[in-house]
């Protein structure tokens, strides 16, 4: 129901941003309350729906109210680059967007300077400005993503990087971090990053080619859960290890079940009630850190279990 109820806050807002026929003074006339704009990467997958669902909870525990847009697609960055400045022309009181593209510089960030409202990135960085991040380290993650891969395959083999795109800056980092560790090990090599998938899987004749040119690969990092659930479908039964990143149920069960071998646990509630919890502190004239990270647990068929009794109710509090 919450979700249902959501969706139909969401298609309301969507509509008046588009005719321009409110603003910030008509809303708080009925709410009174303090306004957060949104914007994600897209909202097709669960681990968005999870963000929203934790930037919903803190943003009812400090009587705030947020207007979460997405746009359909993880690569429409010119989508999200007017929904966030329709919510800037609302006069919303602060703004988080989870940037398309971490490094290109647009023309909104003078606008909210002007606006003086309070705005973060979260869950991708931006590569050009001082904004806030809120999010996991993505270069720690993937250099230990690598460490744990290597010990599964007794530090020998070649191993690849199947990413997202590598204009997200999370994404770059990760590979960064994964190819870091790498170098440390003598009888290991890095022989390809394909990139360009974010929460995309890669087709099966792409798997097919890959595996022909590369018919020595040991293990893949993907660098998000979509795209790792899709390497799993089509390279079962090949002994080929592969890790991820992203904490969603498929995810977890392949974990489980040993198809995927150490996921980097990031939560998206975790990410999206912080957020929310970060801009508090700004709204409250604190300081928080800059880069302000959450938790990415390791987790293997040994630990997942555990994980999923402890963190998966989701009552997470701050």
């Amino acid at each position: 129901m919450r979700k249902i109820i959501r969706g139909i806050v969401i298609l309301l807002t969507a509509g008046m941003l588009s005719t321009g026929c409110t603003d910030k003074k008509t809303y708080q006339s009925s709410t009174d309350r303090y306004i957060v704009g949104v914007v994600t990467k897209s909202n097709s997958s669960e681990y968005w729906l999870s963000v929203s669902s934790g930037m919903e909870a803190a943003a009812a525990k400090y009587n705030m109210d947020v207007i979460i847009l997405s746009p359909d697609s993880e690569l429409d960055r010119e989508v999200q680059e007017k929904q966030v400045e329709k919510l800037i022309s609302q006069n919303v009181d602060a703004l988080a967007v989870a940037p398309i593209d971490s490094y290109y510089v647009p023309d909104y960030l003078e606008e909210l300077k002007k606006k003086n409202i309070i705005a973060v990135s979260f869950d991708n960085g931006m590569g050009s400005t001082e904004l806030p991040y809120i999010g996991i380290d993505n270069h720690k993650t993937g250099y230990e993503l690598a460490k744990k891969l290597a010990e599964q395959l007794g530090h020998k083999g070649q191993v690849g990087v199947v990413a997202g795109d590598l204009q997200q800056k999370g994404h770059r980092e990760r590979v960064e971090g994964f190819k870091e560790y790498m170098r440390t090990e003598k009888d290991m090599k890095v022989q390809f990053v394909e990139s360009g998938y974010a929460n995309l899987q890669m087709s099966e004749q792409k798997v097919r080619d890959l595996m022909e040119q590369y018919p020595k690969i040991r293990g893949i990092m993907a660098t998000s859960a979509v795209t790792a659930m899709g390497l799993v479908d089509e390279l079962k039964d090949t002994g080929i290890k592969i890790v991820s990143v992203d904490e969603q149920e498929d995810s977890l069960k392949a974990v489980e079940n040993g198809e995927i071998t150490a996921l980097a646990a990031q939560s998206g509630y975790e990410i999206g009630y912080e957020t929310i919890h970060y801009i508090q502190k700004l709204r409250k004239e604190k300081t928080p850190e800059k880069d302000y990270y959450v938790s990415a647990r390791i987790l293997t068929q040994d630990n997942v279990k555990e994980y999923r009794r402890k963190y998966e109710s989701q009552e997470y509090k701050k």
